[in-house]
This record gives structure tokens, sequence and C-alpha cells, in this order.
């Protein structure tokens, strides 16, 4: 027999002020990496990496790791999504999904002008977003068109979800445009 007193584990491993506050930072940003975590919380870097190991280990967290970051999600978060909200966190290469959701078939040129960043920076990120599979890229004559691999709606979507989480007027605008298509 249960008692209604009980507690589950999740609100066991939750009762400790610090691991609940960092719980819900993780919640209410998805996709957050370590740094952010810490900036958000205000939490020392070894206690912030323990409390984090805690979660994972314990299950009320998802770790994911791309490049040399880690990044960090609610438990119920869509593995499929981790790799693209991973890389909207990211302010380059937001700019540059955000720009070819708007425009499918651009080439590198109309990207480099818009994202205000070098040739060679940008070409950077295009090759991380193509072998994330967010993007393709496909020759025409002498140029390369990059367009969307997956849905564009899923980026909209998630981009809603955590829009306060971006604090970026571009999210703000991409998203009011889309709602207007």
């Amino acid at each position: 027999m249960i008692l209604k007193n009980q507690k589950s584990k999740s609100e066991k491993i939750l009762e400790l002020e610090t691991r609940k506050r960092i719980y819900y930072i993780i919640k209410k940003y998805a996709g957050c990496h370590f740094r952010e975590i810490q900036r958000k919380s205000k939490i020392s870097h070894g206690t912030l990496k323990y409390n984090l190991n805690f979660l994972v280990k314990h299950d009320l967290i998802l770790e994911q790791k791309e490049n040399n970051s880690l990044y960090y999600f609610p438990k119920n978060f869509q593995t499929e999504k981790t790799k693209l909200l991973s890389h909207l966190r990211q302010k380059p290469t937001r700019n540059i999904i955000l720009f070819i959701t708007l425009n499918q078939n651009c080439i590198h040129s109309e990207i480099v002008r818009f994202v205000g960043s070098s040739p060679s920076t940008v070409s950077w990120h295009l090759v991380k977003l193509i072998n994330a599979r967010i993007i393709n890229a496909q020759k025409d004559g002498q140029k390369t068109k990059y367009s969307l691999a997956i849905n564009g709606e899923e980026i909209i979507k998630l981009l809603i979800i955590y829009k306060e989480s971006f604090l970026d007027a571009l999210v703000n605008r991409t998203i009011e445009m889309w709602e207007l298509k």
C-alpha cells in the first residue's frame, strides 16, 4: 500500500533547492549549455557540475555532447530535436538557420551578407549544419544552394516554445514573418 504522503523519486531528488533551481532552468531553457546554466543559476562551477551529473544519473535530465560543448534538456524532450535546439542556442548557427528557413535555395554570399560574418566563418558553420543534417547543400553550376533538410515548421515551433529564452529580435521577426505566410 502506497501512502499519499510518500514522495516520488523525482520529488525527493528535487528537494534540494540548488538541484531544483538547476532543473527548472533546464526545463525553461532546454538545450542550454553549462556556462549558460551557470550564469542563470549563479551556482559555482563545481557545485553545478556535481548536480548536473546527479540529475543525469537519476534520469531527470538529458546531456547531449555537441563538439566541445554539453547541452542539457528535460528528460521528456524528444531526442531528435536535441541537436536542432542545441544549434539554435548558438547565435551564429541560429542566424544561418533562420535565414535559410525564410530563403530556401539561397547561396553562400547571401548568407554571409545577412549574418555579417566572414565567408570562412559562415562556411565553417554551414559544414556543421550539413553534418548535423539540418540543412542541405546542392551544387547548381558554380554555386551551391542551401536549403533546409528538416521541416521549417519544426524550427518555428521550437522558437515559439522557447521564444523568451532566446531574447533575440531576429527570432521574434522570423516567427512573425512565418505566421504571415
